[in-house]
């Protein structure tokens, strides 16, 4: 996901090429397409369907994540990229990331209950 990410002093610079939300989703797709080939080629099964969902969602999610980070993501406003954030929390704040990780199981737990 994070191809085009370097590090210019202590900051983590990122780029409206790996962190817009259309983006995101068409990168999720790419990186899916192994996996779709492998399953229906090798072994021709039939959850590719799903494996293209997951392609789908992986991208978003990771910008929901990214929104709550000090640097945000970016969208376009009258011609020009602006960044947006919900809040600047640190990228390795522990108690952020332990309840990003917390809300990840829950939601794991949701969808198998489903």
């Amino acid at each position: 996901m994070h191809l085009l990410v370097y590090r210019i002093g202590k900051y983590i610079s990122r780029t409206p090429r790996t962190h817009t939300l259309p983006r995101s989703i068409g990168r999720g797709l790419l990186t899916s397409v192994p996996i779709i080939f492998a399953l229906y080629f090798l072994f021709y099964s039939h959850t590719v369907l799903i494996i293209i969902l997951d392609g789908v969602m992986v991208g978003p999610s990771n910008m929901l994540l990214d929104v709550f980070t000090e640097r945000g993501i970016y969208h376009k406003v009258n011609g020009r990229w602006r960044r947006f954030a919900l809040a600047n929390f640190s990228y390795d704040n522990p108690i952020v990331n332990g309840l990003a990780i917390l809300l990840g199981v829950i939601m794991l737990f949701a969808a198998t209950q489903l």
